[in-house]
């Protein structure tokens, strides 16, 4: 054949994009190139499919059969054909795997029992957190291993860490800018805690692509904004480590209960900044709550108060825990998730 490894997914070849499939598609696809070499893997990039469907059909096509291990990395709607096309027209030998992005999964396919039935005789599976792969197993999955996501970035030396304790204490937002994320929350949340204390003792600053859905209503809601609260644009993946680095800790208010691995807090480790983060199902999986920073009840915006009210009060616990965020984010690096997956394909390395 070919190829050793085909890889279906959005790359962002057409049109530009930083949200977290994209990334994680194109941090697949690098990482592989380096250890295989890079005529070894092939990429088709989803993107294309809107305005020509009949080429990437066939773009699907040829990689069904001309790869040894084909990867599919699709979102929700394309999960529910993609599966089928690569079953029926791979070579008898290519393997199929299926990168899950995000927590998902096991909601959807208790919709959809034809798709469970199709990702049940996959090659494999790869959950990025233990609370997906217990949810897939209880539903008779045996082709699910914990892979966690993983970027391609460089962990700031001990001696780079910054307590960065002085008022006004510093956060960030770093991801999609739409009120699922918890953005309004965020807001509302630092200017009741400056309000309260009668002084800006917080600031925020939100970085990330505005979510198309959301751009007219976050217009409105910028337009009213304190000087302590800013919108920065967004920022291009590779410089997530410096840009945090200097900020006292992420916020991480999301709203969605089926969030992965997100990878703006592995961002956020390798820059040695703790995270302030709602429980979402698989936090525990990403967040040592009190080491790598401090959780709060999803959708429970008193909680967030408290916990900010607490940071405020008592900034040094944030501090102490900067150099278990550089720990942590080991466990993120793309060479440790590259082994395991070639291990799970059976591939070895070029020399």
């Amino acid at each position: 054949m070919k190829y050793r490894i085909a890889i279906i997914g959005p790359f962002g070849t057409i049109r530009p994009s930083n949200d977290g499939q994209t990334v994680k598609c194109q941090q697949l696809c690098k990482a592989l190139q380096r250890n295989l070499g890079n005529d070894s893997v092939l990429i088709v990039d989803k993107q294309i499919a809107k305005k020509h469907p009949i080429r990437f059909l066939f773009q699907i096509i040829y990689a069904c059969r001309n790869s040894e291990s084909l990867i599919m990395l699709p979102a929700q709607n394309t999960l529910l054909l993609y599966p089928w096309i690569c079953k029926l027209l791979r070579r008898k030998r290519t393997k199929l795997f299926y990168s899950v992005i995000g927590g998902w999964l096991p909601i959807l396919i208790e919709k959809h029992p034809i798709t469970e039935r199709i990702i049940k005789e996959f090659d494999g599976i790869w959950a990025e957190t233990t609370v997906m792969k217990n949810a897939l197993e209880k539903r008779g999955f045996n082709n699910v291993t914990v892979v966690p996501n993983f970027k391609d970035l460089s962990i700031i030396s001990k001696d780079e860490l910054k307590n960065n304790d002085s008022y006004p204490l510093q956060l960030s937002i770093f991801s999609r800018v739409m009120e699922e994320k918890g953005i309004e929350d965020a807001i509302n949340a630092v200017n009741t805690i400056n309000e309260e204390k009668c002084s800006t003792v917080l600031t925020l600053d939100i970085c990330g692509p505005v979510d198309p859905a959301y751009t007219e209503r976050f217009s409105e809601i910028r337009m009213r904004l304190p000087n302590t609260i800013k919108y920065c644009g967004s920022v291009p993946p590779l410089e997530s480590t410096n840009l945090l680095k200097k900020y006292f800790a992420l916020l991480f208010p999301t709203r969605f209960a089926t969030e992965g691995i997100p990878g703006t807090i592995v961002d956020a480790y390798t820059a040695g900044v703790p995270v302030i983060s709602a429980k979402w199902n698989s936090f525990a999986d990403v967040v040592d709550d009190g080491k790598t920073g401090l959780g709060y009840e999803q959708f429970c915006y008193e909680d967030l108060l408290r916990v900010l009210r607490n940071i405020v009060d008592n900034p040094s616990q944030i501090n102490a825990m900067r150099e278990n965020c550089l720990k942590k984010a080991e466990q993120y690096m793309p060479e440790v998730a590259i082994e395991q997956i070639l291990k799970l394909m059976d591939i070895r390395q070029s020399e």
